[in-house]
């Protein structure tokens, strides 16, 4: 059962209650490996409904790369090449794409699917997506990642939300493709893709390393329940959802998420 509650025995838990507790952990740990979710940890929803990065984020993930033996990582569901001119870091590992696009330094475990065979499997449900009257409507939209392809729905009134939703799975299930619900909106993903499998495979690069992941969201749930059995900090961005979370700890917005990435530098420091 996921954690729902705060204060309830084995329930997600307020992090800077514990941070105490935590810190000798994070600061005599051998060497840290720090994950964050561009979407939930690092970015902020704007007006118009687009995510716009946190402008403190690059400052604490400077500082948090240049603690000794510390590393840092950043996952989204976008590309790696969107994330860097996002970010412009060299010293941070990127995951995009659900893992499907890694680029990091270093040793690592190759652990991408067949991008060849996803990127034909792509190319072929899109082709398929262009022929269906109920995806050309106004409002919706697909986005092509290469090794997904996304529908966006926001922008779309709620009965032809449900129509495009309802036929797009089908074509996605006819292709023997993932289906994932985002924020407004669905992504096709090849089978094999998985962030959580390239966190295990740069952690391959550093082991021993003390993981910690911080994010919101279906693909961060599984990362999270993967690094719990390696007694990893897992932390949940907001209030977890009605379904529960898999995450140990819980800060309230991204606005925190800095606050911690500080916090792991300055632990880091006094190791």
């Amino acid at each position: 059962m996921r954690n729902l509650t705060p204060g309830r025995s084995g329930a997600v838990r307020p992090l800077w209650a514990e941070a105490d507790n935590l810190k000798e952990r994070v600061a005599e740990a051998d060497s840290l490996f720090a994950f964050f979710s561009f979407d939930s940890a690092l970015s902020q929803r704007a007006s118009h409904g687009h995510l716009r990065t946190n402008p403190a984020c690059r400052a604490a993930l400077i500082r948090l790369c240049a603690a000794p033996d510390t590393r840092a990582a950043v996952l989204s569901a976008r590309s790696v090449e969107t994330l860097q001119r996002r970010l412009r870091l060299h010293r941070l590992a990127y995951v995009g794409v659900h893992g499907a696009d890694v680029a990091s330094q270093g040793l690592r475990m190759v652990t991408e699917p067949d991008l060849e065979l996803a990127e034909k499997a792509i190319q072929k449900l899109r082709r398929a997506c262009s022929r269906l009257p109920q995806l050309q409507v106004p409002g919706i939209v697909l986005e092509d990642r290469s090794w997904a392809l996304v529908l966006q729905l926001r922008n779309a009134v709620p009965s032809e939300q449900v129509a495009a939703a309802e036929e797009f799975g089908k074509l996605v299930a006819a292709e023997g493709l993932q289906l994932r619900r985002g924020p407004d909106c669905l992504e096709a993903l090849p089978e094999g893709a998985g962030a959580w499998k390239a966190v295990l495979g740069l952690l391959a690069g550093m082991r021993g390393a003390l993981p910690v992941y911080v994010g919101a969201g279906e693909a961060d749930e599984e990362a999270f329940t993967i690094l719990n059995r390696r007694s990893g900090i897992t932390v949940h961005v907001g209030q977890p959802p009605r379904s529960g979370t898999a995450a140990r700890w819980q800060v309230a917005d991204t606005g925190e998420v800095i606050r911690l990435i500080h916090w792991l530098a300055d632990c880091r420091r006094r190791s």
